[in-house]
């Protein structure tokens, strides 16, 4: 008996044109009233796309319904009112609790950001929340649309499942307040890929927060992990962190990946801040390049952090546990910081493949804590901002460092710097590391461990130049095996 397979093909969806529901797409009418009957025509008959042709379609707050697809054509831009008495909710695109949205074709969204601020970039006290604002919804699709200028957070996903953001550009002013770029907040499932994002504020941050306080009944909302999102191929560049997660963080943030990116001119260029008593597991970072610049040409920059600590003294505290890194080159004139608090070290943290190039000197002892936000001050033995090390590693369980490059190429006069500083590691593994302190010959050793325990030093090499290899402070010299290190240049190999 011969089987016959026979292919299913979806019915194409309807196709609405706004211009025909009374849209005129002129630059100078309000369509708001005229784009939301066409969308809540469609979705009064089971769904379909609401099609923009080619125009400049001027609307105040647009209410996406389940299966209706928003497909703004190439020469089709909608441009959100300055006028905020057209806004029913403090967004230009609001979903609640809809299933099977989209947004899609090539088109543009001007979301006028400076009407959000003065010309000294102070934000407006009456202003609008994030551009796209979506609550509790599933299968949402936004892809290959340009926008522009958002007033706040660009794309804010929150308590949603199955996201898909591909093929889409977000350019903010660099100066913008709080112009996030892509906020997935206490949502599961999330794919973003392919994306280019300039922001003012961070390019993609996960969060998991309880309040939407730019809407009326947006306090008590649901707080959920965020969970199962990867980010890839995304090029990004930021006046704060290009990826970033926390720093509100009251429910879990775990099982995410991110690869394949290019970050440049920001910052920050990775962060984890825990601040609110969620779990930071299973995280990964792979093949990224991270090039820092000063927020607005001047203060630190970090190329990564991550950094556990209370934002109140009532705060729960956090944890940040099998988080790893591979493959990543920076170029940078500042430090990665990596460090639990003394009652909750990081756990099971890796390096594998870090080529970290130093392009300049900062003012080092003079660097504010990186925090991301308000926090409890910490004690200053508990506070490593301000030591002069390239790799800063503080209070950490289980620590894999495996093949790391530290190279010093600052034309101007070096100041003392360590290639790496770890103090109360508990379970240290470097294998593979190459590198030494600033200046060549200087007096700094190109490593310091202080107050670590069950150390293994295995097949590294010192770069020319090594004053000393290994200082210890306060680290028995029993707590260190070395093995099969090449040290012949070096004047002294331990001190």
């Amino acid at each position: 008996m011969t089987r016959r397979w026979i292919l299913q093909l979806p019915a194409l969806a309807f196709a609405l044109d706004v211009k025909k529901h009374g849209a005129r797409g002129d630059g100078q009418t309000n369509d708001t009233a005229a784009v939301q009957k066409a969308i809540d025509a469609l979705a009064h008959g089971g769904g379909g796309v609401a099609h923009f042709p080619s125009g400049i379609y001027k609307v105040g707050t647009l209410v996406l319904r389940s299966n209706v697809t928003l497909r703004l054509s190439p020469g089709a831009t909608l441009r959100a009112s300055r006028n905020l008495a057209d806004y029913r909710r403090p967004h230009l695109i609001y979903a609640r609790n809809a299933e099977n949205i989209a947004i899609e074709g090539g088109g543009m969204i001007d979301g006028q950001g400076d009407m959000n601020w003065d010309a000294d970039f102070r934000p407006h006290k009456e202003r609008l929340g994030p551009l796209v604002e979506l609550v509790g919804c599933h299968d949402v699709r936004i892809e290959n649309v340009h926008i522009r200028d958002s007033p706040r957070w660009t794309i804010h996903p929150k308590n949603c499942d199955r996201v898909w953001i591909r093929g889409i550009s977000i350019i903010n002013h660099r100066r913008g307040p709080n112009t996030d770029g892509i906020d997935p907040d206490s949502s599961r499932n999330v794919h973003i890929s392919d994306c280019y994002i300039e922001a003012g504020d961070d390019c993609i941050v996960l969060k998991t927060t309880n309040i939407l306080p730019w809407l009326p009944e947006g306090y008590g909302e649901p707080v959920r992990p965020c969970e199962n999102v990867t980010v890839t191929n995304c090029t990004l560049v930021s006046s704060a962190s290009a990826l970033k997660l926390g720093t509100e963080s009251l429910a879990d943030i775990r099982h995410c990946t991110f690869s394949n990116c290019v970050i440049r001119d920001s910052r920050t260029g990775i962060a984890l801040f825990g601040k609110d008593g969620g779990t930071f597991e299973a995280i990964q970072f792979s093949n990224i390049s991270i090039q820092t610049a000063p927020k607005h040409g001047r203060g630190p920059t970090w190329p990564i952090v991550i950094d556990l600590e209370k934002r109140r003294k009532e705060s729960r505290v956090g944890a940040v546990r099998d988080v790893s890194f591979r493959d990543i080159r920076i170029s940078t004139s500042g430090r990665v910081l990596v460090a639990g608090m003394p009652e909750r070290p990081l756990e099971n943290v890796s390096f594998r493949g870090l080529d970290l190039r130093l392009s300049g000197f900062e003012e080092w002892e003079a660097a504010d804590k990186p925090r991301g936000g308000p926090a409890q001050p910490v004690a200053p033995e508990a506070d490593y901002s301000r030591v002069p090390a390239a790799l800063i590693f503080a209070n950490v369980r289980d620590l894999e460092l495996c093949d790391v490059r530290v190279s010093w190429e600052a034309a101007e006069t070096a100041r003392e710097g360590h290639a790496l500083y770890a103090a109360r590691i508990d379970g240290l593994r470097i294998d593979g590391f190459y590198g030494r302190q600033a200046p060549p010959n200087g007096e700094f050793a190109a490593i310091v461990l202080r107050e670590t325990t069950k150390v293994m030093i295995a097949g590294s090499r010192a770069a020319p130049g090594t004053n000393v290899f290994l200082h210890l402070e306060r680290t028995p010299r029993d707590e260190v095996l070395m093995a099969a290190n090449d040290l012949r240049t070096v004047r002294r190999e331990i001190e």
